[in-house]
């Protein structure tokens, strides 16, 4: 089968914007964009300037790529399918490896140097990619090659995300091409509300008092079990965030987040503290032992290794805090295999806007030591816009896991357990031009997707990069600081909150902090300078 550009998709894309593209039956054609030649001539793209060829795929590669989380159970049949088409298009394979949510950040730097042969991984904002792309562990992704290699991506790519992707003029990630607001929400089990008569779930002082409730009166159940890498902070992060923005000072996270770096919104002298310098440190830390003493989670929090969200579904707590998508993904799971729940989701931000996402928040980016970058690239091209290849990375196989219901809607079916929706670290390449969401899923969510999109907004450092050349080994050493202090003051474990905040600054300052706080709040104020803000 020959490769050919979904010409009819891409025009309809740029003029729309928006909306599952359906009906364009013709296969991928070669663009006409710069670096590509008319389908036929197989000689390999050179480096080197002038017309380039079309790129050579008679040798047939297997691709490794990385993603975070939890395999699915049918990650492999889903792969299959996946390949077959690859295969055809692109002469390639892809093999999935998985990163577990527990040991993603201490695994993730180890893999660039550890030797292995992989070519693919998943990266974000918040998941290495500038600590990468600065030390050189990415492979460069130049619009000539972006053109060459994935042309479907270069004619659909919003331009500010390809200008977000930039560190130091360079791209070394493919930004997810989707528009996307960060809301959480709480997930109660009905039934124990109207057994303890708990009207709503919908603050942290509700949840505190449907947590008092199950304390009291349900012996085997943990009311919120917190406790992997992935959630260690999501109640610290519910709690930090409504306090600040509560506060005058608008006080927002800045930098690398391992680096607990923060500085107010309202200061252009773009002055970084640690936030344990930040006058609402101490109150949250006070809360959350206390939420802590009271029993809200496990005492082994600190080394469980099960999501808050699992934990929920495996009927071991009675609460769980989680983004939108997540409880989106599991909803109408939960609600078929046990309905006498009553699952019932309440808004979580509590006033608090939710973040207008930057496009780095989730993106995919080619290992600089690959032994095959351009076929790399050729399948990223493949998995974001070919949208039998996007639905089954994003949903599974279609009338197995999913059925579609409409242009952009789809249901979920029974065997969904097995491939959640949106469950699969597919969200690098999530598009706004094939997106689906769930029909009949979670009661009043559009309601609340009005509320959200209204109040949503970008922070002022929301594009931020920092670029850590200066302080690698500042920041290796707090990271750990990170890992083992800041994460047991996140969740409580704290006798003295002053006195264990006081140590933490200590070591801190130590391990360099404020050499790493200045040189951040030395590039954010040439990020203010040149971008206007």
């Amino acid at each position: 089968m020959k490769r050919k550009t979904r010409i009819c998709a891409l025009l309809m894309t740029l003029l729309l914007g928006i909306g599952t593209l359906s009906g364009c039956g013709s296969k991928p054609q070669e663009s006409n964009t710069p670096g590509t030649t008319p389908e036929g001539d197989s000689t390999p793209v050179t480096d080197g300037g002038g017309e380039a060829d079309t790129p050579d795929i008679s040798k047939e590669v297997t691709l490794t790529m990385y993603l975070i989380g939890d395999r699915p159970v049918d990650n492999d049949e889903v792969f299959a399918k996946i390949n077959e088409k690859l295969k055809a298009e692109i002469n390639a394979v892809i093999d999935v490896k998985f990163m577990s949510w527990g040991e993603y950040e201490q695994k993730y730097p180890l893999i660039f140097a550890s030797g292995e042969d992989w070519d693919i991984i998943y990266t974000a904002d918040w998941c290495f990619y500038n600590a990468q792309a600065t030390k050189q562990g990415f492979w460069e992704i130049t619009q000539e090659a972006l053109e060459t290699y994935a042309p479907m991506t270069a004619e659909t790519i919003y331009p500010e995300a390809w200008e977000q992707a930039k560190v130091n003029g360079q791209v070394f990630m493919l930004p997810m091409n989707y528009k996307e607001i960060t809301s959480y929400v709480y997930m109660a089990r009905g039934d124990l509300m109207d057994k303890y008569d708990i009207a709503s779930v919908a603050s942290l002082d509700e949840a505190e008092a449907y947590m008092d409730a199950i304390v009291a009166n349900e012996s085997t159940l943990i009311p919120l079990d917190v406790g992997s890498d992935y959630d260690k902070l999501f109640v610290f992060d519910r709690m930090w965030e409504k306090a600040n923005w509560e506060s005058q000072e608008k006080v927002n996270s800045i930098g690398t987040w391992q680096a607990m770096g923060s500085v107010s919104e309202l200061d252009d002298t773009a002055l970084v503290k640690g936030n344990y310098d930040q006058a609402e440190f101490q109150g949250v830390i006070e809360r959350l032992k206390d939420w802590k003493d009271r029993g809200f989670w496990s005492k082994n929090a600190v080394v469980n290794t099960q999501n808050n969200t699992e934990s929920f579904q495996a009927g071991k707590s009675a609460l769980a805090l989680c983004n939108v998508n997540t409880a989106k993904s599991i909803y109408a799971q939960m609600s078929e295999e046990h309905p006498e729940w009553d699952v019932r989701v309440f808004d979580a931000q509590e006033g608090v806007p939710p973040v207008l996402n930057s496009y780095l928040a989730n993106g995919m980016s080619i290992f600089s030591k690959s032994k095959n970058p351009e076929r790399a690239l050729m399948a990223l091209d493949y998995l974001r816009n070919d949208v039998e290849i996007n639905n089954l990375f994003c949903y599974g196989i279609e009338g197995k896991h999913w059925e579609a219901s409409g242009d952009n809607t789809l249901v979920s079916l029974p065997d969904s357990a097995n491939y959640a929706y949106d469950g699969n670290c597919n969200w690098g390449v999530r598009n706004d031009a094939s997106w689906r969401v769930v029909e009949g899923g979670i009661p009043g969510l559009e309601a609340l997707n009005d509320l959200w999109r209204e109040s949503a907004r970008s922070k002022r450092y929301q594009t931020f990069v920092f670029d850590d050349t200066n302080v690698k080994n500042e920041i290796a050493a707090i990271t750990e600081i990170f890992n083992t202090d800041y994460k047991l003051l996140g969740l409580g474990f704290t006798d003295d909150p002053a006195g264990d905040i006081a140590k933490l600054k200590e070591k801190m300052v130590t391990a360099g902090a404020d050499t790493v706080y200045s040189e951040m709040q030395k590039q954010a104020q040439e990020f203010l300078s040149a971008s206007g803000n």
